[in-house]
């Protein structure tokens, strides 16, 4: 997937895929504090729409 081939150009070790990305768990959200080097995937979830989102970064 898409996903895998981000974690992997970027290093990371600590995605789950077994979980969903937009859950915030399992090292998908990493608060990095300095400005430029977010660490995270962020979504959209359309309040009409349930069990529906987009990653957007």
């Amino acid at each position: 997937s898409a996903l895998r081939q981000i974690a992997k150009t970027l290093g990371k070790t600590d995605w789950n895929f077994e979980v969903d990305p937009c859950s915030g768990e399992s090292g998908w959200a990493t608060p990095n504090l300095q400005k430029g080097f977010e660490n995270d995937v962020t979504c959209t979830c359309p309040e009409n729409v349930t069990g529906y989102c987009h990653i957007n970064s």
